[in-house]
C-alpha cells in the first residue's frame, strides 16, 4: 500500500521545497485586475495580462498593464533562474519616461506597481536563503489542513533583498500551497497578511484566483491590494519573442 506524500514525516525545508516545485504549468496566460485599497476603502483598479513560459533553465514572465490611462502600456518583466547562483533579472518600462529600468537583484522589497505585494512576493524567493521551522504539525484554514512553517532570512543581505524579517506560512498538505502567511517586514516595521483564496483545479493546475495582501502598522490597517484572476490558460503557446526586451516598448 503507498502512502499519501506527508504521511512520511518532511521537514519544514522540504514542505517549502515541495511548494517551491509544485506546477504551476509550462506556459500561462492570464486576465486579471490589480484591485488598490487605501484605509478609507477607496479603490483604484488596474487591468493586466500576463504571460509566462516555463525554459531548462529558467521562468520567463511579462505582464502589460492595459488600463487605466495612467499607467497603460507599463510593462514588467522578469527571469527566475534555476541556478541559484546567477541572479535573477526584471525590468519595468514606464511609457511617460519611454525607458526600461532594470530592477536590482539585490533590492526586490519595493512595493509592484503601487500595491501591498513587493517585487519578492511577485518572483519568489530562493528557497536556500532561509531557515525552516516547522511551528505546528496541524491546523485547519478554510477546512483544509495546513502545516505552519516559519521562514528566516539566512543573512541581512536576503533581509535587504526581500524586506522580509520573518514570515509564518500555511502550507496545505493536499496540493502543497502556501493559502496564508504573516510577513514581518523590514521597513516602518509593518506586517503583512496574505491569503489566496478561490482555490480550483484549471487544466489539471491548481490555482489561487485571488490573491489579497494586508499592510499593517502597529496593528492598524494601512493598504491592502487585491490581485483577481479573470481569466487564465495553461496551454496557450506563448511566442519567445513575447520576452524580448524591445516587447516591453511595443507592448501588445
Amino acid at each position: 500500500m503507498s502512502l499519501p506524500t506527508h504521511a512520511v514525516e518532511l521537514t519544514a525545508k522540504q514542505i517549502m521545497q515541495k511548494v517551491d516545485d509544485r506546477d504551476t504549468g509550462e506556459t500561462i496566460v492570464s486576465e486579471s485586475v490589480l484591485i488598490l485599497i487605501d484605509k478609507k476603502k477607496r479603490q483604484r483598479v488596474r487591468e493586466l495580462k500576463l504571460f509566462s513560459k516555463e525554459y531548462n533553465e529558467v521562468d520567463k514572465s511579462v505582464s502589460f498593464f492595459l488600463s487605466p490611462a495612467d499607467v497603460k502600456d507599463t510593462a514588467y518583466m522578469s527571469f527566475d533562474w534555476d541556478d541559484d547562483a546567477k541572479e535573477d533579472d526584471s525590468w519595468l518600462y514606464l511609457p511617460a519616461l519611454q525607458k526600461t529600468n532594470r530592477i536590482a537583484a539585490s533590492d526586490k522589497s519595493g512595493a509592484f506597481m503601487g500595491s501591498d505585494f513587493s517585487y519578492a512576493d511577485i518572483d519568489g524567493v530562493d528557497v536556500e536563503d532561509f531557515t525552516y521551522r516547522l511551528i505546528k504539525e496541524s491546523e485547519e484554514v478554510n477546512g483544509h489542513d495546513c502545516w505552519v512553517i516559519e521562514s528566516i532570512p539566512k543573512s541581512k543581505a536576503i533581509i535587504k533583498e526581500t524586506g522580509y524579517l520573518t514570515t509564518t506560512s500555511w502550507v496545505r498538505k493536499d496540493i502543497f500551497m502556501q493559502v496564508k502567511a504573516i510577513i514581518k517586514v523590514k521597513k516602518g516595521k509593518r506586517v503583512k497578511y496574505f491569503q489566496a483564496k478561490d482555490i480550483e483545479q484549471i487544466q489539471g493546475i491548481w490555482t489561487a484566483k485571488t490573491l489579497q495582501m494586508v499592510t499593517t502598522k502597529r496593528n492598524k490597517l494601512e493598504h491592502s491590494s487585491v490581485l483577481k484572476i479573470n481569466a487564465v490558460d495553461y496551454q496557450t503557446k506563448v511566442d519567445d519573442k513575447m520576452f524580448e526586451n524591445s516587447r516591453l516598448q511595443r507592448g501588445l
